[in-house]
């Protein structure tokens, strides 16, 4: 609630309206996000913060008086005397709000219209929310990314994908550019109005691809919406990223992203974009001075610490305390080599390194191609309900526990209580063997074969808790 002394400040929703920030407005909200990124990402200056805050804001350059917003930095402040003291507060939390909620809108968005898909799909996003814990709640579990080059020109030590070094870039041909947008009708016939849901990157950095931006106004123009956009290089592309930044604002972009490897770069990046033109922008600290360093640890991040335990110098982690960045539900695919594989998120383990399992893979021609290897994908790996042929298993990552009235499985982020009437006393210790077909587990009990299937099926395979991963006898997909 907004206090009283504060009630007639206007508050406007922006994030999904660029426009309606005007100048004044924008730079509100635009100068307290860059004083918090200095703050998150600068040691120094939270030093300085700490004796004399209007000080360090003035040797670093910044605009916003430092206590208009200290309800917002000063980690010292106890909580009940923390409060929105001025209208860049209160603009920045509003701001934030609309943010927050950014990531189910997406997850909303991106929803196939495909039945099957949209099935798995929403099954792999409660599967996700216990077996991967507060992670999920980032994941928007995209139904599709493109890759429009192979590798990436950084090749940062803790990649969570592990990029490969760069190589091609698919060029902006008038032969590519049909190709393109005959593969994105492929897209938007298949997943509907849930096509806008795709980006233009995985293992690669967009700006690699010279001619990125042609790119992504052919995906404009068919799925209706504007991709988002991660760099990790915006100083070395000063006046493309403003036109980037401006495009996205003229057509419906809504958050941008800057992941900041180190001090200098953050320092290159406030002197060569203004407060204003990064007011949309999220700036992630990837940098070791940072309070809070956004390093996932899966890719070359885990390589490393997998390392460092057979050195006896880190103790392992448990596969459930790993992480992952992988935020697709459906299909990665690369246009430089044609290359297409069925993933979903998962913990980052020796198994499954880069955080996803791949389900299937494959290589397509042309746009036709690509559609007859979506289809077959989606029909072979996409189940809708258990068959009485499946073995009914629990995740691996889940504990069982008997109860008087069923039975509970849990993770250490999530716990399901299970309950069944008396004909199915007993069916608990049926599925934890993990050996047993559901055709099996039906004819073991007194209920009705019909109503055991339902059973599991609603109470366990409807909500992500048996066992899905990809079989390890047919090898692993990566």
């Amino acid at each position: 609630m907004i206090p009283k002394a504060v009630e007639d400040i206007e508050i406007r929703k922006i994030i999904y309206d660029h426009a309606a920030a005007d100048a004044h407005y924008r730079s509100c909200v635009g100068h307290t996000k860059r004083l918090l990124e200095r703050f998150a990402a600068d040691n120094k200056f939270r030093e300085k913060m700490a004796v004399n805050p209007v000080e360090a804001c003035q040797d670093w350059g910044l605009l916003r008086h430092p206590e208009h917003v200290r309800s917002l930095w000063d980690l010292n402040q106890p909580a009940h005397q923390r409060r929105a003291e001025s209208a860049a507060a209160l603009r920045y939390h509003a701001m934030m709000d609309e943010k927050r909620g950014h990531s189910d809108l997406l997850r909303t968005e991106g929803t196939p219209e495909n039945r099957t898909w949209r099935i798995w799909r929403e099954r792999q996003i409660k599967r996700s929310r216990s077996h991967l814990g507060r992670k999920a709640d980032r994941l928007v579990h995209a139904p599709y990314c493109i890759e429009l080059g192979k590798g990436c020109s950084l090749g940062c030590g803790w990649c969570a994908v592990a990029a490969e070094k760069m190589g091609t870039q698919w060029p902006y041909t008038p032969e590519n550019r049909q190709t393109w947008r005959d593969c994105l009708e492929v897209m938007r016939e298949i997943l509907g109005e849930g096509a806008r849901g795709g980006y233009c990157y995985w293992a690669t950095d967009p700006l690699d691809n010279p001619e990125y931006e042609d790119f992504l106004m052919d995906f404009h123009d068919i799925q209706g919406s504007f991709p988002q956009t991660t760099t990790a290089q915006p100083e070395k592309h000063v006046e493309r990223v403003k036109n980037l930044l401006k495009l996205s604002d003229e057509n419906g972009g809504v958050i941008e992203r800057f992941s900041v490897l180190t001090l200098k770069q953050w320092n290159a990046i406030h002197e060569a974009f203004t407060a204003e033109e990064l007011a949309f922008v999220e700036c992630v600290p990837q940098n070791r001075e940072a309070l809070d360093p956004k390093k996932v640890i899966a890719g070359r991040a885990l390589e490393r610490h997998l390392k460092m335990v057979e050195l006896g110098r880190e103790e392992p982690m448990e596969d459930d305390v790993t992480s992952t960045i992988a935020c697709v539900s459906g299909f990665y695919i690369n246009m430089v080599d044609r290359s297409i594989q069925l993933i979903t998120p998962c913990n980052a383990t020796k198994r499954w390194p880069l955080g996803h399992w791949v389900l299937d893979h494959d290589t397509f021609a042309d746009a036709a191609d690509l559609r007859r290897i979506l289809l077959r994908m989606i029909k072979e790996n996409m189940a809708t309900s258990l068959s009485h042929r499946d073995t009914v298993r629990l995740r691996e990552d889940l504990n069982y526990q008997p109860c008087e009235a069923g039975f509970t499985v849990s993770t250490r982020y999530q716990r399901h209580t299970v309950t069944h009437d008396a004909d199915m006393r007993g069916i608990g210790d049926l599925i934890a063997s993990g050996t047993h077909t559901a055709m099996d587990i039906a004819l073991a009990l007194d209920a009705p074969a019909e109503n055991t299937m339902h059973f599991l099926n609603v109470a366990l395979y409807d909500r992500g808790l048996l066992f899905e991963e990809p079989d390890p006898s047919k090898g692993d997909l990566k």
